[in-house]
């Protein structure tokens, strides 16, 4: 097959990643691929290096400013119309709202016209206009030959919007599970670093500074911990705005646990980070496929999460699970881990039979071969 896989940008974040991570997989299979991106910025070099033989092409070299912005969304069909002609495209598997939009627009009247595919990353509330336009107009136009969504809360969220398509499927994203596993010798290292007692519980979030991840409920739920576990130290890592930071350490100097908690906003070295926590807690308020998550439990670290999107199917028997927005039971969910830990062994065998890579690969292969035909028989 002949497949474009469509995106914002190859900025960090985890739909980046598994459409980088797709697209190689599938050329390695003998496919011609194309990843076509809206703009170039902050491109992750993983990703590049993911991507590496493949021809990355961009869309919008520059932003228009001020209102004019709106104005090159709406257009930018025509370039996407361009690139699937030129490529000579069997299917285009685009991710996020713009992309998703723009790939059924883009394909609207071609001849021949290739397969259409929708992804669904999210299963936040849909706010600010950036999100709902293209969704309403997805939902208003259609054009699509599948709905593939990373949680079953995701697709079920698409079609709540009247987004639909004759094959909808969900696929879990897939987990390196030979990068992610455990390190012991890099978990000692890391506790040095950061100055943690290797004899200390250390529980830990990771997630960029934003509303749905709920901060707030996780801080919480730390100072009630803290208050019951003199020898526990706490990790955030993560990045956002200055002003979020303050309001985070003025959160946790309040609440009287400031020498026990450390904050970082990213680590080089995740296997390492995660095989040095006693437990990854989730906190959410929304979600759609934590890959933190499941990137924890090939570590064998036990996680406790809230239960939205895929979260409780992730951990299965391997974790425990709280109301989101409720620091108490959250707080409850981390003292019973620490008290009777979910063995690490069985947490890893989970993520390696349902929610490896080369799962999530050969599904997607066979959903995009199977749209593929179904388009061609339709237009016999």
């Amino acid at each position: 097959m002949r497949a474009v896989f469509f995106i914002g940008s190859l900025a960090t974040g985890g739909a980046e990643r598994q459409y980088a991570v797709m697209a190689s997989a599938l050329r390695q299979r003998g496919h011609e691929v194309l990843f076509l991106t809206m703009e170039d910025k902050a491109q992750n070099p993983d990703y590049l290096r993911l991507l590496d033989g493949i021809e990355v092409r961009v869309l919008m070299n520059r932003r228009w400013p001020g209102p004019l912005r709106l104005l090159q969304l709406l257009n930018s069909w025509r370039g996407v119309r361009r690139e699937l002609l030129s490529f000579n495209a069997d299917v285009i598997y685009a991710g996020l709202e713009w992309p998703d939009w723009l790939a059924a627009r883009a394909a609207k009247g071609m001849k021949p016209r290739p397969a259409v595919v929708a992804g669904i990353r999210n299963s936040a509330p849909v706010v600010g206009w950036k999100r709902a336009l293209p969704l309403k107009k997805l939902a208003r136009h259609g054009g699509l030959d599948a709905l593939v969504a990373n949680s079953h809360i995701g697709l079920a969220v698409a079609n709540g919007l009247g987004i639909s398509a004759p094959l909808e499927q969900v696929i879990a994203n897939g987990i390196d599970t030979d990068q992610f596993q455990p390190d012991l010798e890099g978990a000692g290292e890391v506790r040095e670093e950061i100055g943690i007692p290797q004899d200390s519980p250390l529980i830990g979030h990771v997630g960029r500074l934003a509303d749905a991840k709920d901060h707030p409920t996780l801080l919480e739920a730390f100072s009630i911990v803290a208050e019951k576990r003199s020898n526990a130290h706490f990790i955030c890592v993560g990045h956002g705005s200055q002003e979020r930071l303050r309001s985070l350490n003025d959160h946790v100097r309040t609440a009287g646990f400031a020498d026990r908690f450390h904050w970082i906003p990213s680590h080089s070295n995740l296997p390492a980070l995660y095989s040095a926590l006693d437990m990854l807690v989730l906190s959410s308020s929304s979600e759609g496929f934590p890959n933190v998550v499941a990137e924890a439990m090939a570590c064998e670290t036990p996680c406790v999460v809230t239960n939205v999107g895929e979260a409780a199917n992730i951990v299965g028997n391997f974790g425990r699970l709280a109301p989101p927005g409720d620091p108490e039971s959250l707080a409850v969910s981390i003292k019973a881990m620490l008290d009777d830990p979910k063995p690490g062994g069985d947490a890893r065998a989970r993520i390696v039979e349902h929610f490896s890579i080369s799962r999530m690969i050969e599904t997607t292969e066979e959903m995009l071969e199977t749209v593929i035909a179904a388009v061609d028989e339709g237009s016999d």
